[in-house]
């Protein structure tokens, strides 16, 4: 895709230089509305015509990147405060009476008994159909 790109930009890039160059002889002035330019070639106004829209679009991209660097701020600051409260809903909470040390490592956070470990279908119970 790069080089795709990097032939599309030399070729646009070689038919300006070419047309600059051979219009670099007829001189002619432009009026609009009531200014009226000084004579100059052909070639000169398609590249300053060239570099005033290169200019125009680095102006908008850059407007564009600020706007998104506001956003990857903003962004920033509301992931670090979600990992501050994800970081404080982790802490344990010290409870009299109880201690940390006879935790029950088959216990996950917020269950209330066990995860039963190796179950077969033997061990289950029966159905409601089955009655």
């Amino acid at each position: 895709m790069f080089y795709l790109i990097l032939l599309l930009f030399l070729l646009v890039c070689g038919g300006l230089a070419v047309l600059t160059i051979l219009n670099f002889t007829t001189q002619v002035h432009i009026v609009l509305f009531s200014w009226q330019s000084p004579d100059l070639p052909i070639g000169m106004w398609i590249l300053l015509a060239f570099f005033l829209g290169a200019l125009l679009l680095y102006l908008v991209s850059l407007v564009s990147a600020w706007s998104d660097r506001r956003k990857i701020k903003k962004l920033q600051r509301n992931v670090a405060e979600l990992q501050e409260q994800l970081l404080a809903a982790r802490r344990p909470v010290s409870m009299p009476g109880i201690s940390p040390a006879t935790s029950n490592p088959d216990v996950m956070p917020g269950q209330a008994m066990p995860m039963p470990t190796g179950i077969t279908p033997q061990d289950r119970l029966p159905s409601q159909e089955s009655t």
